[in-house]
């Protein structure tokens, strides 16, 4: 895809994900649970699979989202704790050749971007980084512009492409490529709402190549 050679440009979508547009203001499960916290997760994910894959059925002449598509997959965002035992799944699952590539290149990325503690690092210093790793490659993707563990792809890559919205406060477009002559009433209805995620705390984030070496070392990969 020639789209990304050079400098891709930063998805908006993760503009609004790790620069404040993103809005946590209520827990999807409101009950008292026995669920393991994974297992409510799971749920979440299912979820945002089953409202984009409803959104692709009623909308696909608003949707440019496909196999070999990877504008979002280039530039890194914040991901949720709850994504990190969902990628370490992920990578046991692939042949050790492959998981070793991943973790070598996230390895990579993270040594030479000088990948600050997001958890403990002032919103400036965030902001920096985000800003000089803006066309940085996910190390998932594969020279196809294919993810290589799209089963287990953190929830963010799942809403990727869709319009945001905290209940009833419709955010907009998040990816350039899509919507772009859709009417209002087509962007609300295809718009995920981020109240339907997890609560997410300064405490819970990462990015994709932070979490593959994190699991990488506790497994002893």
């Amino acid at each position: 895809d020639t789209r990304h050679r050079g400098a891709p440009p930063l998805p908006a979508a993760a503009v609004a994900y790790h620069q404040g547009t993103k809005v946590r203001t209520s827990p999807v499960v409101r009950r008292v649970s026995t669920d393991t916290p994974y297992e409510t997760y799971t749920r979440i994910l299912d979820r945002a699979d089953d409202f984009f894959r409803s959104v692709v059925e009623s909308q696909p002449q608003n949707l440019q989202c496909g196999r070999g598509c990877s504008l979002c997959c280039y530039g890194l965002f914040e991901i949720g704790s709850g994504d990190v035992p969902l990628i370490a799944e992920g990578l046991a699952k692939l042949h050790p050749s492959r998981r070793k590539m991943i973790i070598r290149r996230s390895q990579e990325i993270v040594e030479s971007s000088n990948h600050p503690d997001l958890r403990n690092c002032a919103p400036e210093e965030k902001d920096a980084f985000f800003e000089r790793t803006a066309s940085t490659p996910c190390p998932n993707l594969n020279e196809r512009g294919e993810c290589l563990m799209y089963e287990h792809r953190p929830l963010v890559c799942r809403t990727f492409g869709l319009p945001l919205r905290n209940a009833d406060d419709y955010i907009g477009d998040v990816c350039e490529l899509n919507f772009t002559e859709a009417p209002q009433r087509d962007r609300e209805a295809a718009a995920w709402d981020l109240q339907w995620e997890d609560v997410l705390g300064s405490e819970d984030t990462y990015t994709i190549p932070e979490a593959i070496v994190l699991v990488a070392r506790l497994r002893g990969w």
